[in-house]
């Protein structure tokens, strides 16, 4: 495990950041952090960092901490109806094999799975097939940071460019190199 996510709900105070900044750091490891105000969470990304470093982080701070990255995305349908189809589509019996959760929030949903087992495409489109049938649109707000192969992944497979790896991506480039330092 070199990446995981961890989950605070209701979001995160500054004193439980620096709680959990600490014990990442004490680890060897980095965290990149995501608030949402609007759905009461906190998603953090941890990176370079083991097992040992989640197993001190469940016992430091009041996360729910995943074995690895996962998505957090919250979407918000614009007719109120269609939202228990989502939610029954996401969360129910059938739900795809990634899906880990898939909650109700304040005017929409909050769905996490993990990319791993369900390309975003699938997470989408059954979205909107359940919008569709009530002519509504969808508002997302990505609620996780995600680690530079999945940006790339999903950019990859939504822009229909293969070419576009983490190799190609110059902000990670000028980091592997030392330019930023």
């Amino acid at each position: 495990m070199s990446a995981f996510t961890l989950r605070f709900a209701p979001q995160l105070d500054d004193s439980e950041v620096a709680a959990a900044d600490a014990v990442v750091r004490s680890c060897g490891g980095s965290v990149t952090w995501r608030h949402s105000a609007a759905c009461k969470r906190t998603y953090g990304l941890v990176e370079n960092a083991g097992a040992a470093c989640a197993s001190a982080l469940r016992e430091a701070t009041r996360a729910a901490v995943f074995d690895r990255p996962i998505i957090a995305l919250a979407v918000f349908p614009s007719v109120e109806e269609a939202l228990p189809p989502i939610l029954h589509a996401l969360g129910g019996p059938g739900r795809p094999a990634g899906v880990l959760a898939c909650e109700p929030c304040e005017g929409g949903a909050i769905v996490e799975w993990d990319l791993e087992l369900t390309r975003y495409e699938i997470v989408l489109n059954l979205v909107d097939i359940e919008i569709d049938r009530f002519r509504a649109r969808r508002v997302n707000a990505l609620l996780t940071p995600l680690p530079l192969d999945w940006w790339t992944r999903i950019a990859s497979g939504g822009l229909r460019a293969p070419d576009i790896t983490p190799e190609r991506v110059l902000e990670e480039q000028l980091e592997v190199h030392g330019v930023l330092d």
